[in-house]
């Protein structure tokens, strides 16, 4: 069986000679055929082989936001504490300061971050969670590293996290450790997949030289990061629903009407304007919080 590295040597060698064929066609079929290099044609080829792998634009890691804090805090329904996340960079003290709250939102929607923040993730999970993560190819030096933190109070419940496809950096990988240890939940949408390091070549292209796994086997390039529960959204209810928060709304206006107090729900009725629509995304975490607050509520047998 081919290695990793074997079959991408193949692959390229299989698109390097189809370009180098393409010269021979017929131009009246493939009009303009002389205006791409053989290199063009090659990357190209690898991007459509290998989605994720070969940028056509340089990848870019920033949060555009015009909020001045790290993360905002909220309090929802059932004593839950909501923290929308703009700087992971920043937001470490803030979450250590709820990080033994049982009742824990934390939403990286739209979120870009070159950051793993594996420190910051330490706080929710248990010691050694980071054995397992793993790096392919030039990546930035102590990308994994991390000092374990034995002081913090391990939670008798999960964080949950709400991400979409917004949702990108290396971090990507440190989520899907999370999740699959049972230290967070996730729901919304798979995230954008850029785990990846990428090194200019052509003009206007960048190519995959490194990436952080999750495990030596997973890659997440051109994938993400696949919450556990899938909320299918279109693009601009995924926007509009988050972004009415960033406009003025009070965030418990965006859940059902049920998890609203009755002061909340007469000023919504009292609103003529445009019908606030529900985040989707938001209430089903809150939904996941009742439920498990109730399953510790309940009896034993």
């Amino acid at each position: 069986m081919m290695t990793v590295r074997q079959l991408l040597r193949t692959a390229v060698i299989c698109v390097a000679a189809a370009s180098s064929q393409a010269q021979g066609l017929d131009e009246a079929l493939f009009p303009g055929l002389d205006r791409h290099s053989d290199e063009s044609i090659r990357l190209h080829g690898l991007a459509q082989l290998y989605p994720g792998r070969v940028l056509f634009e340089a990848p870019q890691l920033t949060t555009v936001t015009e909020s001045r804090v790290a993360t905002r805090v909220e309090d929802l329904p059932r004593e839950i504490k909501y923290v929308r996340l703009y700087r992971l960079d920043e937001a470490q003290a803030v979450l250590e300061a709820f990080q033994s709250h049982q009742a824990l939102i934390l939403d990286f929607r739209f979120l870009k971050s070159e950051d793993t923040a594996i420190d910051l993730f330490d706080h929710f999970a248990t010691t050694g969670w980071t054995q397992e993560l793993t790096t392919i190819g030039t990546v930035p030096a102590g990308l994994i590293e991390t000092d374990l933190n034995d002081s913090y109070t391990l939670r008798d419940t999960p964080v949950i996290v709400l991400c979409n496809r917004e949702t990108a950096g290396p971090f990507e990988a440190i989520l899907h450790t999370l999740q699959g240890n049972g230290s967070i939940i996730a729901v919304g949408e798979p995230t954008a997949g850029h785990t990846g390091f990428y090194e200019p070549t052509v003009p206007n292209a960048w190519i995959l030289n490194g990436e952080i796994r999750p495990d030596h086997d997973t890659s997440l390039v051109g994938s993400g990061f696949l919450p556990r529960i899938q909320i299918a959204l279109n693009a601009e209810a995924n926007y509009l629903t988050y972004h009415l928060y960033e406009a003025g709304t009070d965030i418990t206006q965006l859940l059902r009407k049920a998890n609203q107090t009755t002061a909340q729900s007469d000023d919504t009725l009292n609103d003529h304007d445009i019908p606030i629509e529900t985040d989707q995304i938001l209430q089903r975490g809150v939904d996941i919080i009742a439920a498990l607050q109730t399953l510790q509520h309940q009896p034993e047998l």
